[in-house]
């Protein structure tokens, strides 16, 4: 299984550039970022490039409506370019509430739109001339001009429902899972390998993903608090309040909701959820605690390719990330990167 970090775009490039260089030399296999309303993550992931040498830079997601697919491909290419080879894209159909009042987006038919993507962009890479007119998504007559031609994109479908991970596990790279403890981990990747079966592809080809949340503070109390805080704030959307339950977890997510609505802290919440909910959806701890038990049920179950998505515990996002950095580093020197 390999390890990799994520964070949050809301830092200065700099500070970004400086982190990524930190990560490499940590010697984990990549570094994700999110898209939201701060920095561009696809330019995010061109300064990285700038400051690394061999380190994977990663996008997680890239909300499908927000460019156009010809766009799209563009930039894909100018990473691979630009990092040679080294730029890992998630797709991803993002949420109504911000797609539409953010970008004018209409949210329709996202598993069908995902698909005519997918299409679109393994045409345009394989040096086609677009012809679809979908449902959902339209390019024709676009041809990408770009010589030499940059390796092709490793593309990752953003899936939580049964679908839409069989259409990664037919069409994609690899499958990103998000907030999906170690048995919804299980559960996912043997859909996902069964469907790239099913479509005649290796089931081992197919990369299973996901981010996992560590909070690393030297208070393990406000680590628990900053974690819950997350799953709370994820919890409140629709989409992922639905997903927390298909994991048994719906009696804590219900007991965080009246917690909130009581007026109480990040602390109440993690009160709230409890152990079971917390230690199933992440990790939070001190740089003195051990996180290997929780890695390696991940492991276990069949992941691939563990992405620690920092959560920031405090007031210092940067002094979170290299706690989370430092704590998980002897795992990329044990041989897991």
């Amino acid at each position: 299984m390999d390890l990799s970090i994520g964070i949050s775009e809301d830092l200065p490039v700099a500070v970004q550039q400086m982190l990524a260089g930190h990560v490499e030399a940590a010697g984990f296999r990549s570094l994700w970022t999110n898209e939201a309303s701060g920095r561009d993550a696809l330019l995010l992931c061109q300064a990285w490039a700038a400051a690394t040498t061999d380190l994977e830079l990663g996008v997680g997601v890239v909300p499908l409506w927000t460019r156009s697919p010809a766009q799209l491909a563009m930039a894909s290419a100018t990473l691979q370019e630009a990092s040679g080879g080294r730029f890992l894209l998630g797709i991803g159909v993002s949420h109504p509430a911000t797609m539409g009042p953010w970008h004018g987006a209409d949210v329709v038919k996202p598993l069908t739109a995902a698909r005519e993507l997918l299409a679109i962009l393994d045409g345009l890479e394989a040096g086609e001339t677009s012809d679809v007119d979908g449902q959902v998504l339209r390019s024709e007559r676009f041809r990408l001009k770009i010589t030499p031609t940059p390796p092709p994109t490793r593309r990752y479908l953003a899936a939580m429902g049964p679908r839409m991970l069989d259409l990664g596990g037919s069409k994609a790279f690899g499958v990103l899972l998000n907030w999906a403890g170690p048995g919804e981990v299980e559960r996912a990747a043997g859909r996902v390998r069964a469907a790239a079966e099913v479509a005649g592809r290796n089931p081992t080809d197919v990369e299973v993903a996901s981010y996992v949340r560590v909070a690393v503070g030297a208070d393990r109390d406000a680590a628990r608090a900053a974690l819950a805080g997350q799953i709370g704030a994820y919890g409140a959307l629709p989409a992922y309040g639905a997903h927390f339950e298909r994991q048994g977890l719906g009696a804590a997510l219900e007991r965080a909701k009246a917690a909130h609505k009581a007026g109480a802290d990040a602390f109440g919440l993690a009160e709230a959820l409890g152990d079971e909910a917390l230690d199933e959806l992440g990790w939070a701890g001190t740089p003195e605690d051990d996180p290997s038990a929780a890695i390696e049920r991940y492991r276990a179950a069949g992941l691939d390719h563990l992405i620690a998505r920092v959560v920031v515990v405090g007031d210092d996002p940067v002094e979170s990330i290299r706690a989370a950095v430092g704590r998980l580093d002897a795992f990329t020197a044990a041989g897991q990167r």
